[in-house]
């Protein structure tokens, strides 16, 4: 068997380990799909193209059964997946940015997908325009992160937004919905994340700005808030922070860091309820008195 024929036998055998759902294990799910994306990420790195692609087969999204809106968006999101690939392809062997880095994107794609998955079994129905906006403004949210922080309020993310801007243009997505993916952007600046589940206390769950951007919020730091991963990403971003000469990097990673950063997370959504993170997080910090 030739080389490549093997390594994506491989690959597609590996596959069965992502979003693999058994049982309503809903968390479990998601701890496999993180540990599916790490070896694929010291190895043979299975493309954020995929990723999408096995995320929309998750949660059933087909483009036949989309509204022009919805395929605009799909499409859209798909261009952004190449794109990331692309961009990397064209920065030195070193330059990408040790956490904000394509295996951050997947984390967070796929945290939203089970997210969705979560929502739509609560909900037993499908706003498949909305979902299909969530995965969008999630792969694109830290579009050509310059491995930096935010000197003002959602620098960054408006640097994203601005990457993303022709990628929009290109497939005519309907100006209402440029608004609704460009502010759940810029709004998912780490330092006003508190305003966003402020927004929702008491509302029951709505597809709609406020819930967007609280699922984004949750689906960005998901995979650091894990007790089996966070620490490896605690110390990706010490070192891209040290790059940088940002202070943050000499504390980051630290234990004391790590309690810092979980006190400061919050959980808000329904599926964030569903996956117990806010008593795995409690459990995290208990451990470490």
């Amino acid at each position: 068997m030739p080389l490549n024929t093997l390594d994506s036998v491989m690959t597609e055998k590996s596959l069965l380990q992502y979003l693999d759902l058994k049982d309503e294990l809903w968390y479990e799910c998601l701890e496999a799909s993180y540990g599916f994306l790490r070896k694929s990420w010291s190895g043979n790195w299975v493309g954020m193209p995929r990723v999408l692609d096995e995320c929309l087969k998750f949660l059933n999204l087909q483009e036949n059964n989309l509204s022009e809106a919805g395929r605009c968006m799909l499409a859209a999101a798909k261009s952004v997946a190449i794109e990331i690939e692309k961009h990397v392809e064209n920065l030195s062997k070193l330059a990408e940015p040790k956490y904000h880095n394509r295996l951050h994107f997947a984390d967070a794609l796929t945290s939203m997908s089970i997210q969705l998955a979560i929502l739509l079994e609560l909900k037993k129905e499908a706003n498949q325009d909305w979902m299909v906006c969530a995965l969008l403004t999630c792969i694109s949210h830290d579009l050509m992160h310059p491995g930096q922080v935010n000197r003002v309020e959602s620098e960054i993310e408006k640097l994203s937004v601005n990457s993303l801007q022709p990628i929009l243009t290109i497939h005519a997505i309907p100006n209402e919905w440029q608004k609704v993916i460009e502010a759940a952007i810029i709004r998912s600046d780490f330092a006003i994340v508190h305003r966003n589940h402020a927004s929702v206390v008491g509302q029951n769950f709505e597809w709609n700005l406020d819930w967007l951007c609280v699922l984004l919020n949750e689906a960005d730091v998901m995979a650091s808030a894990s007790s089996k991963h966070g620490p490896e990403l605690g110390e990706s971003l010490a070192q891209e922070w040290r790059l940088i000469d940002f202070p943050g990097h000499n504390s980051v990673a630290s234990l004391e860091g790590r309690k810092n950063f979980l006190k400061q997370l919050t959980f808000s959504s329904p599926a964030s309820m569903v996956l117990g993170l806010r008593e795995r997080i409690a459990d995290e910090i208990q451990s470490m008195a």
